[in-house]
């Protein structure tokens, strides 16, 4: 089933298949996916008949969302309209040009964009801006243009490091398309936020993809979530992290629970009562921050639960530069565990 993303350490694209391969025999419902980042595992679940009420503290998820979840077959028209408007631009020098498209930066060369296409987005997000449009056509169209940006820029898709030499992408212009198929399939919600402090609405299934290691997805995917909300913030490091993202001035709403050993196995249980479901479908990886056996005490105490074993190939960008800590980070191939629980 084709699913459209960023490119994104946390992609489940290749285990789609597998995945719903696990819940064939759960009756199709409403299905709830708390950690839905680029939203790829919930546009699956939409075009097979659920509704599908996703979450993330990602500012970006919430442009995602809008685009792959809750776009309906009478807006496309009004998304082509504007999308061959915002092609038409000139470009600009804004946040974009300025922040990343050839600087140097606290010793360092920041080459995530070429200026023509920096100067290009910073028209489209300006104009973005400006339109009179409701939230939820502002939010597509957001979405649009980094799908775009993402396209042709010049990192291996995390941003805290980027390509010493531009990518052969860089080259190509920035143009905005509409994807195809993102009207098929119920309309869902999303909300930005804490998923155990969130009121889910009952749900037949929950599918959980928690982080798996130490570090925050909110400083690898800064420059979308600054896109998202277009905030222009001031930004720092050789990186040209926006500051809320930095050790020191990290914004607080933004930690994950799961992004450490000592809160990781609370945050999970905390988080398996909290759902209102009667199954969770939980993707987890043998080298997380928790080992499995530390995570079927919690499963025990509902009514069964089954393991999945699935030979993973690891996304290129969760084995280079700061991805990785150890040796085990350099490996190509991993476990993932679908681990579906009856509560």
């Amino acid at each position: 089933m084709e699913t459209r993303g960023v490119k994104y350490i946390g992609s489940k694209r290749t285990l789609i298949r597998y995945i719903l391969d696990v819940v064939k025999h759960v009756p199709i419902g409403h299905m709830l996916d708390p950690f839905t980042g680029t939203t790829r595992v919930a546009q699956a679940f939409r075009k097979a008949g659920w509704e599908v009420h996703t979450s993330d503290l990602a500012w970006a998820s919430e442009a995602y969302a809008n685009l792959f979840l809750k776009t309906t077959p009478e807006e496309l028209g009004i998304l082509r309209e504007r999308v061959d408007q915002l092609n038409a631009l000139e470009g600009v020098e804004d946040w974009i040009t300025q922040s990343y498209c050839d600087i140097i930066a606290n010793g360092g060369v920041v080459r995530m964009w070429k200026p023509k296409n920096g100067r290009k987005a910073d028209a489209i997000r300006n104009k973005i801006d400006e339109w009179d449009l409701t939230p939820h056509i502002k939010q597509c169209l957001i979405a649009i243009l980094i799908l775009a940006m993402d396209a042709v820029d010049s990192s291996v898709g995390v941003q805290q490091a980027y390509l010493k030499d531009w990518a052969i992408r860089a080259d190509n212009d920035l143009i905005l398309v509409v994807p195809e198929g993102i009207e098929q399939g119920l309309v869902g919600t999303h909300i930005v936020g804490d998923c155990t402090a969130i009121a889910w609405p009952n749900a037949t299934l929950a599918y959980l993809d928690p982080p798996y290691s130490a570090h925050s997805y909110a400083t690898y995917y800064h420059i979308w979530d600054s896109i998202a909300r277009w905030d222009k913030p001031v930004v720092g490091l050789k990186t040209n992290r926006r500051l809320d993202r930095i050790a020191g001035t990290f914004d607080a709403n933004m930690k994950s629970e799961w992004n450490s050993k000592k809160t990781a196995l609370t945050a999970f249980e905390k988080l398996l009562d909290h759902l209102p479901v009667q199954y969770i479908l939980l993707s987890y990886s043998d080298e997380s921050l928790l080992k499995l056996d530390q995570l079927v005490p919690l499963f025990t105490k509902y009514k069964k639960y089954e393991i999945t074993e699935v030979d993973y190939k690891r996304n290129i960008m969760s084995r280079i530069g700061n991805a990785t800590l150890n040796e085990r980070d350099r490996e190509s191939t991993n476990v993932e565990y679908l681990i579906l629980i009856e509560k």
